[in-house]
């Protein structure tokens, strides 16, 4: 929208707009893959949740109705190609699948980041120790809505599906494999395109959990010491990230960009499954000259960067 002048939902509810806006980003911000203009919270507003839909920043959801057995029972899983604004969401990606010979990235609300949305984080948090009934209820409707859409989308031409579950940074390990990894891997189960996981947050607890899902790559919050955590990583999944995307993408310099760019891949210089990327969205308003510097500097080739001394970063 920065680049184009559109409203939110003017380009979320036009499939060709939708379409324009990828060859656009295709064009300026030349990544591996091509995508959809993001929309976080589809599944909250199809299943009926009150809205705020701001002209020039992304949807948020404003109550949390379903708080109980009772009032889960008025809601009905959607169906992605009937409901709402699924069927339209599942054009543009078509439409952007078919016309960009580069594979499509999806990035999709999981089921308890999902249930988080629908019960509120404070009342589901407080139901796992109080209402365990209800919190299962939830996330078997939570996870049946997720893995519809998430097949719909692959069926559409998504060849990398993501799966976002930044509320589960408020589990422990034991209930993160309870309520995260066993639903999660019944959408996996479904898929068979490059499938990954997306967390916020310091995940350091989580991360053997997370590598025990059904996953070909994994992303992590830029304040996770990647120095740290490529030791950990499977050499069969990606890891990918993570830039900062808030104190140097948004507000840094472009030099400041290049150095930590290429700290960051020297780290992995011999790492064959690694991906360089962001830690997590970036702010709307990240100069766009930021983020150029950034892809151009993560596609250097390792003999480029054998050529620069770390002195020459500090």
């Amino acid at each position: 929208m920065f680049l184009t002048g559109d409203n939110a939902y003017d380009v979320y509810e036009n499939p060709q707009k939708q379409l324009e806006i990828a060859k656009l980003m295709d064009k300026t911000f030349p990544s591996d893959f091509t995508y959809s203009f993001c929309d976080g919270i589809i599944f909250c507003e199809t299943i009926g949740l009150e809205v705020l839909k701001p002209k020039k920043d992304f949807p948020s959801v404003l109550n949390h109705p379903i708080v109980d057995l009772e009032s889960l029972s008025e809601f009905s899983v959607p169906d992605p190609y009937t409901s709402g604004r699924m069927p339209v969401n599942l054009k543009s990606l078509s439409l952007i699948a078919s016309a960009i010979d580069k594979p499509l990235y999806v990035s999709i609300q999981g089921p308890f980041t999902l249930a988080v949305q629908l019960a509120g984080a404070t009342h589901l948090l407080r139901s796992i120790i109080k209402d365990p009934e209800f919190v299962e209820a939830l996330l078997a409707f939570t996870t049946e809505t997720v893995r519809r859409y998430s097949v719909a989308a692959q069926k559409a031409g998504a060849k990398f599906i993501s799966i976002s579950e930044p509320g589960a940074v408020t589990l422990n390990p034991e209930r993160f494999d309870k309520y995260v990894v066993t639903n999660v891997e019944k959408i996996y189960g479904d898929l068979t395109c490059w499938k990954s996981m997306h967390i916020c947050g310091d995940t350091t607890e989580l991360l053997e959990n997370m590598l025990s899902c059904n996953i070909d790559a994994i992303s992590l919050d830029q304040i996770m010491n990647y120095e740290f955590v490529k030791e950990k990583i499977p050499s069969n999944v990606v890891l990918i990230g993570n830039l900062d995307p808030i104190d140097l993408l948004g507000r840094g310099t472009t030099e400041d960009i290049r150095k930590e760019t290429i700290k960051l891949m020297k780290i992995h210089r011999e790492n064959d499954n690694y991906l360089c990327a962001f830690g997590c969205n970036c702010l709307n308003d990240t100069p766009v000259e930021n983020l150029k510097i950034s892809i151009n500097t993560g596609r250097m080739s390792y003999e480029e960067l054998d050529k620069i001394k770390i002195r020459e970063l500090i």
